[in-house]
């Protein structure tokens, strides 16, 4: 049976901006209940109950080696925007504190400086499981191999380790390399100016001319890419393990989640 390995905050995101609106007794709870809809078709697709949960830390220890990790997504907001933004964090915390555990769901993890990424590579390559990762980050691309799958789309075929071969013509364990070259703007991680992931990956298989501009800008840079390579792997350095326990599913349980939201069409 297939372990499905959450990326939590990856759902919530894509699903706060689906159902922000839906509202239960002037509470929104659209968040809560697209994740577990999500759940829902998971398992059904997958057929399996196995599954581990991650979350994001608000504080990230990436700031400690690269202060402006990240500071691209730090913007101005309204009031309005903000107790937006407060009432969807609550439900985040919510469903990792409280519904989720009451469901059953035992392996529920959050690390305080390290990001889901970080646990779920933690988890993957200290546990010998066949592992379907579900999350949109391709910075989780380095961790496929024949027992790591990701789930991208929920209408599209899994992402596996010779898909990506086929897409870059590298190994998913060279993906932190091209990253920490070609660096990467979600995370506001700098690489070397005028290289994109394209070209970072002909570096690596030996197809940039070694007189060319962009070779030498390369090799200029290495204290850029030590830094960034820190950045980019997975997981950050020094996060702790992370003890797998067998669930304790309670039907009963979602039942009386469904019903306090007023999710009956889950039902």
């Amino acid at each position: 049976m297939k372990t499905v390995i959450v990326d939590c905050n990856s759902i919530c995101h894509r699903v706060w901006y689906a159902l922000n609106d839906l509202s239960f007794e002037e509470k929104k709870v659209g968040i809560l209940f697209g994740f577990l809809r999500q759940l829902l078709t998971i398992a059904k697709r997958l057929n399996t109950n196995q599954f581990i949960f991650c979350w994001d830390s608000k504080s990230r220890k990436r700031i400690e080696i690269c202060p402006t990790y990240k500071s691209n997504r730090v913007k101005a907001r309204t009031e309005e925007e903000e107790e937006d933004i407060t009432a969807a964090y609550a439900q985040f915390t919510l469903l990792r504190k409280e519904i989720l555990p009451k469901i059953g769901f035992k392996n529920n993890f959050y690390a305080e400086g390290y990001e889901s990424d970080d646990i779920i590579a933690k988890i993957v390559k200290e546990n010998n499981c066949n592992f379907v990762i579900v999350s949109t980050d391709g910075d989780l691309y380095q961790l496929l191999d024949n027992d790591v799958s990701m789930l991208i789309d929920n209408k599209k075929p899994l992402y596996t380790e010779d898909s990506f071969e086929t897409q870059y013509n590298i190994l998913p364990c060279q993906w932190p390399l091209v990253k920490s070259i070609a660096g990467c703007k979600s995370d506001n991680v700098v690489g070397v100016r005028g290289v994109g992931d394209k070209t970072a990956i002909k570096y690596l298989n030996n197809e940039l001319p070694k007189t060319s501009k962009t070779y030498r800008a390369i090799k200029e840079n290495s204290k850029l890419l030590e830094l960034n390579l820190q950045l980019v792997h997975l997981p950050f350095l020094g996060i702790r393990s992370f003890q797998l326990t067998t669930d304790e599913l309670s039907l009963s349980g979602l039942l009386k989640i469904c019903n306090q939201y007023g999710f009956y069409s889950l039902t």
